[in-house]
């Protein structure tokens, strides 16, 4: 009697401490899409003590922290997320965001690439190519950046960001032809990329097409672009 009463009573706490990380996963939710940072982190830090090994509770945090600016505790949750399930292409995706951002390009690469290999499609992937394509860009290795972008836009054809940032390569490759019509590409999916409209510009004035290309300027400056002033009073005056 006396071994049932004790399996009873750790069934009973073992219910109810998993209640209590269900409750302040919901809380920690709640707040996190009202952009409650410090309500959202103790939260969680409450469900990850009574459910340690739940990693997206960790993930969750690790989001939190992000959105605080706290990157190294970013990165922790991530890791402690990761420990537990190695193959969750969100915190791999999140860590390598975290990483980059503290200037680790080659350890954010190994996760993008990891990605990549656990999933070769799908939103992910995605947004792997475009970070990668991005590091590529900022070494200014353009022929790695434009075969990311080759890859995200074969993958998925209606990713305006993957058109519009291929566009800005072949416009630094100067291949006015090609980079105009992947611009204009990711214009007809998002009207609404004022960067699209700044390198069409660009694009645009080297080939001596100035009237498109200040109404490239005023539409991007009509989405809100400020940095276009000086280049409207160059050109468009």
């Amino acid at each position: 009697m006396k071994n049932l009463t004790t399996s009873i009573l750790l069934i009973s706490s073992t219910l109810v401490q998993a209640q209590n990380a269900d409750g302040d996963m919901l809380a920690g939710m709640s707040a996190l899409r009202n952009e409650d940072h410090k309500k959202a982190e103790e939260a969680f830090t409450r469900a990850a003590l009574a459910d340690p090994a739940n990693a997206k509770t960790w993930y969750y945090r690790g989001v939190t922290r992000l959105g605080s600016n706290d990157l190294v505790g970013a990165v922790q949750d991530f890791d402690q997320a990761l420990s537990l399930e190695p193959d969750d292409v969100h915190s791999l995706l999140r860590r390598a965001e975290v990483r980059a951002r503290q200037g680790a390009e080659a350890t954010a690469t190994k996760d993008l690439l990891k990605i990549l290999e656990l999933r070769p499609t799908g939103p992910s992937a995605e947004h792997a190519l475009l970070h990668l394509g991005h590091f590529a860009m900022a070494k200014n290795d353009l022929p790695a950046a434009k075969s990311c972008y080759d890859k995200l836009i074969a993958i998925a054809p209606y990713n305006a960001f993957g058109w519009c940032d291929r566009g800005i390569v072949l416009g630094a490759m100067h291949q006015d032809d090609e980079a105009l019509a992947d611009l204009e590409r990711a214009l007809d999916l998002d009207p609404t990329l004022d960067q699209a409209h700044v390198q069409k510009a660009v694009v645009l004035f080297r080939m001596d097409r100035k009237q498109e290309g200040c109404e490239a300027l005023h539409q991007a400056h009509d989405l809100g672009e400020r940095s276009v002033e000086e280049m409207m009073l160059i050109y468009c005056e």
